[in-house]
């Protein structure tokens, strides 16, 4: 274990994480960190919503951090089953199995390499809550580019190309859920994992929780000028499609309504404690707590991608389900590993320290990955 001093560490986060919520004129936020499955610090400060303060208890939407959960649920699922990460998609999902993904691997579909990123034109319209429809396009249609088509990385090592899933990542981890367990995701982590740890993270609200979550609120800020933000202006590249494919443009707005609160969205819906969020990644940084196997634990470890994201126009590096830290967006630990959401939210699991992170705020920074704010948060954790 690299040096690692407690309580130096949490000190300058308290301090960091009051600075933040200081200069944070709306909304608030949660942060905490865990180690060996025990609370290191817990924090909240703002507001929830206009006029209520955020408590210890207060919910609130994590974005993308939601695939980091999502993935460990179809990870599990997949070991309960004996069901190896090498093995075709289209033996679990037939359907899948056409327009030249036949051998398309659930190794390659976790790592975000299936060249099915974005749906197609055909599939234009479709309602984000329509999980059948969304499937049945990404089943029928060809993949975006060639598959294991290489690129080079600077590390001179080959990589097939990939390009990150925003918004049909979560639809195809939950078929795959659903054909191998006869439930959804949502579901399946309620009962496995969710109940038996007391987390307080859910894929869709109960009913009477739905009025309790913060709100989220837009960035008050455009994104920075730059290769992604140019694509994400242009209605036809892939960039646009994949951040706005199936659902349109989903606002704080309408993330706010109680349909969505109550949708199970595993690409971008979860709704959750920094906490919770903290506590299960602790657990993954571990033996597993005894909900996951070695080998599964390696799996979410270990770079299978990385170098120009198709999508995202930057590096990034990608286990099966997982965003590793090849390009430092987790701090010092080379083999941390976990999950950024739109807004600043930002989940992950330190191995050799044995420590879950997690932040989320409501007010959201713009862009895709960790902004200034959050970075300032994970440098305060390692102190560098």
């Amino acid at each position: 274990m690299r040096p690692f001093d407690h309580n130096e560490s949490m000190e300058r986060l308290r301090l960091a994480f009051q600075e933040l919520i200081a200069e944070t004129p709306i909304g608030g936020g949660s942060l905490a960190v865990y180690q060996d499955g025990k609370q290191l610090l817990s924090l909240h400060g703002g507001e929830a919503s206009p006029g209520k303060e955020w408590e210890p208890s207060t919910l609130c939407l994590i974005w993308s951090a939601s695939k980091g959960v999502a993935a460990a649920c179809t990870l599990h699922a997949l070991r309960e089953k004996g069901i190896s990460l090498e093995t075709p998609v289209s033996v679990l999902w037939p359907e899948f199995g056409s327009q030249g993904k036949e051998r398309v691997t659930l190794a390659e579909l976790l790592s975000h390499r299936s060249g099915l990123a974005a749906i197609e034109p055909k599939g234009l319209g479709l309602p984000i809550t329509d999980h059948e429809a969304v499937v049945k396009a990404l089943a029928s249609q060809a993949p975006s580019w060639l598959i294991n088509g290489n690129e080079g990385d600077d590390s001179n090592v080959k990589f097939a190309m990939h390009g990150y899933g925003a918004r049909t990542f979560g639809f195809l981890l939950d078929e795959i859920v659903r054909r191998i367990t006869s439930e959804t995701l949502a579901s399946y982590w309620k009962r496995v994992f969710q109940e038996p740890l007391a987390i307080d993270l859910w894929f869709g609200l109960p009913e009477p929780l739905v009025g309790s979550a913060a709100t989220v609120i837009a960035p008050k800020t455009p994104p920075a000028p730059g290769p992604f933000s140019k694509a994400f202006a242009d209605s036809t590249s892939l960039t646009r499609r994949a951040l706005s494919e199936p659902g349109g443009f989903l606002t704080p707005s309408v993330m706010n309504t109680p349909e969505m609160r109550r949708a199970s969205l595993p690409s971008l819906g979860a709704i959750g404690t920094a906490d919770a969020l903290a506590r299960f990644y602790a657990l993954l940084a571990g033996d597993g707590e005894g909900f996951f196997q070695p080998e599964t634990l390696a799996a979410m470890r270990t770079t299978l991608t990385k170098g120009y994201d198709r999508v995202l126009i930057d590096k990034t590096s990608f286990s099966a389900g997982f965003i590793t830290n090849d390009y430092g967006i987790y701090g010092s630990g080379k083999n941390s590993f976990g999950h950024p959401g739109a807004g600043g939210s930002l989940g992950f699991a330190d191995p050799e320290l044995v420590l879950g992170f997690a932040f989320i705020p409501s007010a959201m920074h713009p862009g895709a990955l960790p902004g200034a704010r959050t970075q300032k948060l994970v440098r305060a954790l390692y102190g560098t």
